[in-house]
């Protein structure tokens, strides 16, 4: 009789998430590690009514520290921990986790509660990522906290306060998946905005182009110098077969002066018009165009090839596509991402 050998993935995912709850002094309980090990497994491809949903998961063991961040909390429901009360929190929280609420859970001894928080107040407030695991992050004393997001193609991100782990739930080959190339994207929009308010505009263009790219298939960006002649020359010579050149540029710095200059209604929900506007044109086919102040030139701008002697051609239409732009000449900066969420960056320095 052969020998039988068992090689499991959810074994091997749930000792890499013991390990992480380990180093960040979370509570040490097998219901908590599996609890969240199916919330990976659901969040990484999460419908409703055939509708893809990307709720984001806040674990913490105390609420607290939300008092430190202006913030609107719901609580759904408090109970006796157990693994079935995490897949019951994303069950009844994922489809009302939109718009900046994301899903909290605060795990206390034998005791569970969950709901919602959003602690955004408008579209240029830092998101709850950045605040809590991100770049903003504060080391709250005695406070552990668990952020868990969607890359997209069934890999998740688990974020504490001390370590990373992205968790793909498929045999893929594994992809390098940062952050990076967002940030380095959103630097290259704000390049040449006010000063004053640099931060806010890359915050603002952080959040909505991270939104738009959750719900693409796949997208590309350039960027070019925000100077007349520069837009000009690229209308006139850049080679596209399809697209549209805006008659007026959207100018997200001035929507954004406003809106945190008048500190009114109407500032931002114009903001948010535009913003929404903005995710749309990113999900069309085609390239979308910016300037280094923060003006989108254009947009669905399907290049024709720009294939230099030696280049390596991998990959389909967009993957030629952002090849092109880079030996086009006209691009500062191009933005890549796949359909299965693999993200690159080129910056022609």
């Amino acid at each position: 009789m052969q020998e039988i050998k068992h090689s499991s993935l959810r074994e091997a995912i749930l000792t890499s998430i013991g390990e992480f709850l380990y180093d960040e002094d979370f509570q040490k309980d097998p219901i908590t590690k599996e609890g969240i090990l199916e919330i990976l497994n659901l969040i990484s491809d999460y419908h409703e009514e055939g509708q893809p949903l990307f709720p984001e998961v806040l674990i913490t063991n105390s609420l607290d520290f939300f008092k430190s961040i202006p913030n609107k909390e719901l609580v759904l429901n408090e109970s006796v921990l157990s693994v079935e009360e995490f897949k019951n929190a994303i069950k009844l929280c994922a489809p009302l986790a939109i718009n900046n609420w994301i899903i909290f859970i605060e795990v206390k001894a034998d005791k569970i509660k969950y709901g919602l928080v959003s602690a955004e107040m408008t579209e240029t407030s830092p998101s709850i990522y950045n605040q809590t695991v991100g770049k903003l992050k504060i080391d709250f004393p005695n406070t552990t906290i668990a952020f868990i997001k969607n890359w997209g193609q069934k890999t998740v991100e688990l974020s504490g306060l001390k370590k990373r782990l992205v968790v793909s739930l498929n045999l893929e080959k594994p992809k390098e998946y940062t952050s990076n190339e967002l940030n380095l994207l959103t630097a290259c929009i704000a390049e040449k905005c006010n000063e004053k308010i640099r931060v806010n505009i890359n915050t603002f263009f952080e959040k909505a182009i991270d939104e738009a790219l959750k719900a693409g298939h796949g997208n590309l960006i350039g960027i070019i110098e925000d100077d007349e002649a520069v837009i000009n020359i690229l209308k006139e010579k850049l080679k596209v077969n399809s697209g549209i050149y805006l008659p007026s540029p959207i100018d997200f710095e001035g929507l954004i002066v406003d809106s945190e200059s008048n500190k009114d209604s109407e500032s931002s929900i114009n903001l948010k018009a535009y913003a929404s506007i903005l995710k749309a044109m990113i999900n069309h086919d085609g390239i979308t165009i910016m300037t280094n102040r923060g003006r989108v030139i254009g947009y669905h701008l399907l290049i024709d090839p720009y294939i230099n002697d030696g280049d390596v051609l991998r990959g389909g239409a967009r993957s030629k596509a952002y090849l092109s732009m880079q030996n086009c000449g006209h691009f500062k900066c191009c933005f890549y991402k796949s359909q299965d969420g693999n993200l690159k960056i080129w910056k022609n320095e």
